[in-house]
């Protein structure tokens, strides 16, 4: 009894330390390359509210060998939603319990080896991944250094930690470390700079890599969460990435204090802010911008008038019982509310507030949306009659059980439908809108993704391909750290990746089939788009950033010369939306500088009560602007450009009116909308000899309302149904 009291004190000791140091996650917690779909990032339900613990959580117990011996002492870290460390026992065999469900990792390591990181484990109440092996292999040596993202100057004392060891940097931000030959993960962390996790491959660095980490000077939102006026305590606020290839990725949690007030540490960007009260109601914040190191106040968050909304779900005139209703708000797609029919097929949210929204239905196999329903607080139900619904069958090979398959189309709003498949890799969905749909499927074996129609058949081949990524600048110099967007041509599904790659190589494993790629590099742009065929023998690439230079300079107001404070200067690069952004605010001295930005960036220079300035990057690394006060009377620009429809970009200078480009995020990116297709006919009706800003009035429309459009790509026509939503450019 003595030992073991011995020995899980020592695992709590060390729980601790790992806890309070080294896991610093952002809400949107990152998988490996092997395995990461940024879009099951964005189909992960909100933060729900704070409510005591009701289902017992997961087991996850394995064993820990080397050389085909079990190890002792060897220490395993969990990571999840609520990351775990634990020792193994004299047998080598380990054990977590009561672990949260949803998608975990495991790796081990002692003083001179370490495993290889496996996973994603899929975790439900109750359940139990049993029998994993962990074996340890020689370690090798990570080496790089920090910087700042503002100065690209080097930051000491910042902490570096794997699931091997912890150091700091010296005084020129450098660092070494160990790690698993293969993939695991890191925590970057420096006071004043926003922490991070990023996963990392050294199987193909020499010598274990060369990593640049970025870190960013935290940037902080304040403010004010409210029902109807009263201040709220004890909220869960939160802020999800609205720009670039980090586009749904969110902000840590944080809760508000007994005056309803909260302060959410970020990264610099624009962020849709959401709340969710004690209560469980739902909180649509505004869209906010801050730039680097920018401290926002006087953000308000507040539900305005909720009331109870009501409803019931039949099925061929039956009620249904026991189906999940989500309240997916028509704007954003955000979820705002989730019920469970009753006996009598009724449901009920408590505390929505009044707008519009699209339902979820989801019954067994059964995935189904209905609406948009307009919510006036005047105690109109709603009626959701389910038809008996057309059905898709498949299964995955080779068979395997607990794979994840989901789908989603263009009217399919809010979070995508998904089962996991049964022991013989089968899998069955009912209630699909006769459209296209996409089909990802994504298990240890690999990774699938086809196209389909209800009534098909469908086999997907868990399959894995290789890319070898070289990372480099204009120069040919190695980039370390990056986003890699992979579109794929096939099907439209997209997976956005955060990479650190030693040496500039990174390695992605893709479902077969042919990608789009690209790079984004904080504050540095992105890359052209390049194509790869990913098959067994695998794919290289080359992804080369343009030219980038810091700029920097002074802002003062025209006429008297006085210097302006708190003046926006921010960079813009690339498409409509496929725009990145950075921003930084003048001091009091008027003084600015950028992070560096690609040449071909606009740059523009905006305060209350004076002309924006604009100019390009490529005119110089200096930039001293003299801003012309407003005219009495005179419009200011609105921050945030807004509208509602699907997100494509059209042109019609060569002829009929094609697709030039899909917005990142957008309903149209989701239905796996491609440039290059032609619109044939809106609603039906066909669009020869109309103009572009008439084919554009035809596809906008009320966010949540569907449109149906018919394109034409590769000699052959696509009918798809997208259901509209609030963009922003």
């Amino acid at each position: 009894m003595v030992a073991r009291v011995r020995r899980w004190t020592l695992v709590a000791v060390l729980a601790a330390v790992v806890l309070g140091v080294v896991w610093l996650l952002s809400g949107d917690d990152v998988e490996p390359s092997a395995n990461v779909d940024d879009a099951v990032v964005a189909d992960e339900l909100p933060p729900p509210p704070p409510k005591p613990a009701e289902a017992k959580g997961a087991r996850v117990s394995g064993i820990v060998l080397r050389d085909g011996q079990p190890v002792a002492n060897a220490r395993v870290s969990l990571k999840a939603s609520t990351p775990l460390v634990t020792l193994t026992l004299d047998d080598g065999r380990f054990l977590f319990d009561d672990v949260p469900s949803g998608a975990a990792f495991l790796a081990a390591s002692n003083a001179e080896a370490a495993s290889e990181v496996l996973g994603p484990y899929q975790l439900t109440p109750g359940g139990a991944v049993e029998g994993v092996t962990l074996t340890l292999s020689a370690s090798v040596k990570i080496a790089g250094r920090v910087i700042d993202l503002l100065t690209q100057k080097p930051i000491a004392g910042a902490q570096i930690v794997s699931p091997v060891s912890a150091v700091r940097t010296d005084a020129e931000g450098r660092f070494a470390l160990t790690g698993a030959k293969a993939q695991t993960w890191l925590d970057v962390m420096a006071p004043g700079f926003l922490s991070r996790t990023e996963w990392v491959s050294l199987e193909l660095a020499n010598s274990g890599g060369l990593l640049e980490l970025v870190l960013t000077p935290s940037s902080w939102i304040e403010g004010t969460v409210q029902e109807s006026g009263v201040p709220v305590a004890a909220a869960t606020v939160w802020g999800e990435f609205a720009d670039g290839a980090r586009h749904g990725a969110r902000s840590m949690n944080v809760f508000t204090d007994k005056d309803g007030k909260f302060r959410l540490e970020c990264g610099a960007g624009s962020y849709a802010l959401s709340a969710v009260t004690v209560r469980g109601i739902r909180v649509k914040g505004p869209l906010v911008r801050v730039g680097v190191g920018e401290t926002k106040t006087g953000v308000v968050l507040d539900t305005g008038d909720v009331s109870s909304a009501t409803g019931t779900v039949t099925r061929v005139g039956q009620p249904v019982s026991g189906a999940q209703v989500m309240a997916v708000d028509a704007l954003t797609e955000d979820v705002a509310g989730i019920a469970t029919s009753a006996a009598d097929g009724t449901f009920r949210f408590d505390g929505l507030s009044l707008g519009k929204y699209v339902l979820q239905v989801r019954a067994g196999p059964l995935n189904a949306s209905a609406g948009p329903f307009e919510h006036r607080g005047d105690g109109m139900p709603w009626t959701v009659a389910l038809s008996a619904g057309a059905e898709l069958r498949g299964r995955v090979e080779p068979p395997s059980g607990g794979v994840v398959v989901r789908w989603r189309s263009g009217s399919w709003s809010g979070p995508s439908a998904q089962t996991v498949t049964d022991l013989e890799g089968t899998f069955r969905f009912e209630g699909l809108p006769d459209e296209p749909v996409t089909l990802d499927a994504e298990g240890p074996t690999g990774a699938a993704t086809a196209t389909a129609r209800a009534g098909d058949e469908v086999v997907l081949k868990l399959k894995r391909g290789t890319v070898i990524v070289q990372l480099r600048d204009d120069t040919g110099k190695p980039i370390s750290d990056g986003v890699i967007a992979a579109r794929s041509i096939d099907t439209g599904t997209t997976r956005r990746q955060f990479v650190l790659a030693p040496d500039g190589v990174a390695r992605l494993e893709l479902a077969y089939g042919r990608w789009s790629l690209s790079l984004e590099v904080a504050g540095r742009g992105r890359s052209a788009n390049v194509e790869v065929v990913v098959g067994e023998g695998g794919a290289q690439a080359t992804l080369m950033l343009e030219s980038s230079l810091a700029v920097s300079g002074r802002v003062i107001a025209r006429g008297t010369s006085a210097p302006v404070n708190g003046a926006r200067v921010e960079s813009f690069a690339g498409e409509p939306g496929r725009v990145s952004r950075v921003s930084v605010l003048t001091d009091a001295r008027g003084e600015f500088l950028l992070p560096p930005v690609p040449r071909s960036a606009n740059l523009r220079v905006a305060r209350e009560g004076f002309v924006d300035q604009w100019r390009r990057a490529a005119d110089g690394p200096r930039w001293d602007v003299s801003l012309e006060p407003m005219n009495p009377g005179q419009g200011q620009r609105p921050e945030f450009e807004q509208f509602e429809g699907v997100g494509m970009t059209l042109d019609a200078r060569e002829g009929p009116v094609r697709v030039a480009l899909v917005s990142e995020g957008s309903p149209a990116e989701r239905a796996g909308v491609q440039a290059g297709d032609v619109i044939l006919a809106v609603d039906g009706q066909s669009v020869a000899g109309q103009n572009l800003n008439a084919v554009v009035a035809r596809i906008r429309g009320p966010a949540g309302t569907p449109v149906a459009i018919t394109f034409q790509r590769s000699g052959r026509e696509i009918n798809m149904t997208i259901r509209r939503k609030l963009l922003t450019l």
